[in-house]
């Protein structure tokens, strides 16, 4: 079920999609869903299909809307060699290809970001940003005190940053850094961090979907498992 809310949190319609449908983005005009990371399609607000794009070698995932006219997603390769990550560019109306980019820059590439003329790509595995032009042309990379990035939300000149959750344990089994996916960072453009937002309660993390909605940072709380949401976070002053 999709609904579309007002901003008093009213819905201000609904309909049906299929329960396999993921990530999603949307513009005025359309929403676009990824489907079991296999294709992404672009609906109507009545939920009338438009029109679909599978890539013919790779998966597909984490769409972001970009100016001009297009859409970016991450294409990985369907057995696991995240090395093997890219972006592709998609014209948001026919979503036929415009150009890709990235493949030997990311390795592990989640969420994304639209800053002005550039892309903003979490790197997670090499614990970086990778930003490119919106013609794909690297410019910069990205690092600082947090680890393996996960998604990313821009709000006036500002980045807010989710990582990954640490599997890493010591001699005793203990989690390294067991505050990792519990925070929000705060950067600026150039990655410096201007706050950090810890959530209070052990075996709940952040994971993703991080949006801004009515002046506040929403962020989705996950159980410890990874399987379901217990709850959404809500930041002021962005």
């Amino acid at each position: 079920m999709v609904r579309i809310l007002g901003r008093d949190m009213s819905i201000v319609s609904s309909f049906e999609m299929p329960a396999s449908f993921g990530n999603v983005a949307a513009n005025e005009e359309f929403i676009y869903a990824i489907h079991r990371c296999e294709h992404i399609s672009s609906h109507t607000y009545d939920g009338t299909e438009v029109v679909s794009y599978r890539d013919p070698d790779k998966l597909i995932t984490s769409p972001v809307l970009g100016p001009g006219g297009l859409l970016f997603c991450v294409l990985y390769d369907e057995d696991g060699d995240s090395t093997q990550d890219e972006i592709v560019a998609l014209d948001a109306q026919t979503l036929q290809p415009r150009h890709r980019f990235g493949l030997s820059l990311l390795n592990g590439a989640v969420g994304m970001a639209v800053v002005g003329d550039e892309l903003f790509v979490c790197d997670t595995t090499n614990d970086r940003l990778q930003v490119f032009s919106l013609a794909g042309e690297h410019r910069r990379s990205i690092t600082g005190e947090w680890k393996a990035p996960r998604d990313l939300c821009f709000v006036k000149d500002r980045l807010y940053l989710v990582e990954g959750v640490d599997t890493e344990e010591d001699d005793d089994g203990e989690l390294i850094d067991p505050l990792r996916s519990r925070r929000i960072f705060v950067l600026s453009l150039q990655g410096d961090i201007l706050q950090v937002y810890t959530h209070p309660v052990e075996g709940q993390f952040f994971r993703d979907a991080l949006c801004c909605f009515d002046g506040k940072l929403l962020a989705p709380v996950y159980h410890e498992s990874g399987e379901f949401v217990v709850g959404v976070v809500a930041l002021f002053g962005v």
